[in-house]
């Protein structure tokens, strides 16, 4: 009997985001729903910005999604990455585009897991190479 892979992003993720200056960063937990490659749910980081709101698509190993913070005056957050092959892992990066004169872009690298798996990116390792290839 084989183990079947799970593709689906359904379900809770922990996870961390970092910044491009390679600072710590901050972690996170997630809820996806899915429904026919769009997904919703929601985001709340362990700092100060609090909880948001995702919208975006996903088909494996795609996932593409924009993060919009409860609080009044925070700007959105466009993520992009893909799963990894055994469908337990999420990678990619995140930007910012400031819409506020005197603010500028930030962008970073960020990783999650399905909530109960082990950390299996190494993501310091990886976030120069993702911003590199996002033209950071």
């Amino acid at each position: 009997m084989s183990d079947q892979v799970n593709h689906s992003i359904a379900g809770s993720w922990l996870g961390k985001y970092g910044y491009q200056d390679d600072s710590d960063g901050s972690t996170f937990e997630a809820v996806f729903l899915e429904s026919r490659g769009y997904i919703e749910g929601s985001i709340l980081d362990d700092c100060s910005l609090g909880e948001a709101f995702v919208t975006g698509t996903f088909v494996y190993p795609n996932i593409s999604f924009t993060k919009k913070y409860r609080k009044p005056g925070l700007e959105p957050v466009e993520y992009r990455g893909q799963m990894s092959a055994d469908g337990q892992s999420l990678l990619g990066i995140w930007s910012i585009k400031s819409q506020r004169e005197g603010f500028f872009d930030n962008r970073g690298t960020w990783t999650a897991f399905r909530d109960g798996t082990e950390n299996a990116f190494p993501i310091k390792t990886l976030r120069k190479e993702l911003l590199a290839q996002s033209g950071a």
